[in-house]
């Protein structure tokens, strides 16, 4: 049953007594009861201009400044720390193995690739320098970019309840999707260090570097997962291309053999190959943990690189705000 807003006050029943104490008959109005002030809803002040700003209310629909925005953000901080932690006690909770396979996963990826290429196909013979080491660094690093990216490319379309149902800054989503591979990827820093003793090289205090590539990968990723995460919104069809994309980026990244003159022999192609971002990533990765050297002019590069990348690519994601909850 609608309830009105209140209006005058309603005369009570006693109220129909008139002044010679006859009793007179009570209006319609008289007989309905008086409801307490507390339990009334109160015309609310609509203003005449139907443009004008509400206190406390956004307009659906319409972007506000950056500055606003990334102050929302930073209110739903809980909200990009509970989601990952969540997802990552949520995965595997059925499997026999649990939480051991984000300590597993890593070390299989790069025993897979170890036997095929460094044993079968014998990649290691031809002169790269403790080839199980080279090999679970590259292969360790790609596969952070290659999952965040994965994961901006469905980040919008699997969220499509969530975002018709609360109002929230979107780009909590790609955030958080990140947060939960950072914790991934330290895991299996964790593991690729202990190839690396394993296979005799020894920590220095280059290991440390682990912090600011951290850093800077994380950065890159963001924006290379926002820019994934619109294109995708636009054009549904990304997700069936990109795990192509990306297996072609694996192999022109160093990855599997290093981008040397005895591999690439055309100097042209040898440059192309090693202005690729993510090499960069990998060549200094390389450096600090297998040889105990640092490049700061390819740490420039890379900072530069994930700089450029999460500006833009947080940019063009929000430009799209507004048509995120439509999917």
């Amino acid at each position: 049953m609608a309830v009105r807003c209140r209006g005058p006050r309603r005369r009570r029943l006693d109220e129909g007594v008139n002044p010679a104490g006859d009793l007179t008959l009570p209006t319609v109005e008289a007989l309905q009861p008086e409801l307490d002030d507390e339990l009334v809803p109160q015309c609310p002040d609509i203003p005449a201009d139907p443009t004008a700003v509400w206190t406390g209310l956004h307009r659906i629909g319409v972007r506000g400044s950056l500055g606003q925005y990334l102050k929302d953000l930073w209110s739903w901080r809980g909200f990009l720390i509970t989601l990952p932690l969540n997802d990552m006690r949520a995965q595997n909770q059925d499997t026999v193995f649990g939480q051991l396979w984000h300590l597993l996963n890593p070390l299989m990826l790069a025993l897979i690739y170890y036997v095929i290429f460094g044993l079968i196909l014998g990649i290691s013979r031809g002169g790269v320098e403790n080839y199980s080491a080279f090999l679970v660094v590259g292969v360790i690093t790609f596969n952070y970019t290659r999952t965040s990216m994965r994961s901006g490319a469905r980040i919008i379309v699997s969220n499509r309840k969530l975002m018709q149902s609360i109002s929230f800054p979107r780009a909590a989503l790609p955030m958080s999707a990140l947060l939960e591979n950072v914790l991934s990827h330290v895991i299996a820093i964790g593991v690729m260090w202990i190839v690396l003793m394993v296979t005799g090289i020894r920590p220095t205090v280059t290991w440390l570097l682990a912090v600011p590539i951290v850093v800077i990968q994380s950065l890159f990723n963001l924006g290379l997962a926002m820019f994934v995460a619109r294109f995708t919104f636009h054009f549904r069809d990304t997700t069936q291309f990109l795990p192509y994309a990306l297996r072609i980026w694996f192999y022109v990244s160093g990855v599997l053999i290093p981008i040397e003159a005895r591999f690439v022999a055309m100097p042209a192609a040898r440059a192309i190959l090693q202005a690729n971002p993510i090499y960069v990533i990998i060549d200094i990765s390389r450096d600090a943990f297998m040889y105990g050297v640092v490049d700061w002019r390819q740490v420039a590069i890379a900072a530069a690189w994930a700089l450029a990348l999460s500006v833009g690519g947080f940019l063009y994601f929000r430009r799209g705000e507004h048509e995120y909850g439509l999917v």
